[in-house]
């Protein structure tokens, strides 16, 4: 969709960057902010895991609904998860 047409209907009436919310924000941090992904280098440790987590976005198709999710950072959680994987 980032070419700016809807992979499903071919529309050209596509919104970037929407924020993508959860069911009921947390006020422990700024309401666009609170769904995310994670990805953890060390499940096993019992501190320091190395958690890494980016926000999401949301490009939206306004013609059909279509919708695809974006990492902020995707390279930070592929790092993340290649440090995991050598340690498997």
């Amino acid at each position: 969709m980032r070419d700016g047409q809807c992979p499903k209907c071919g529309s050209a009436d596509v919104i970037p960057n929407a924020y993508v919310l959860p069911g009921v924000p947390d006020s422990s941090a700024r309401y666009w902010e609170n769904l995310r992904v994670v990805v953890v280098e060390k499940p096993d440790a019992w501190f320091f895991k190395g958690e890494v987590f980016t926000s999401l976005k949301a490009w939206v198709c306004g013609a059909c609904g279509y919708t695809e999710l974006y990492a902020k950072n995707a390279p930070a959680l592929l790092a993340a998860w290649r440090k995991h994987e050598e340690q498997s």
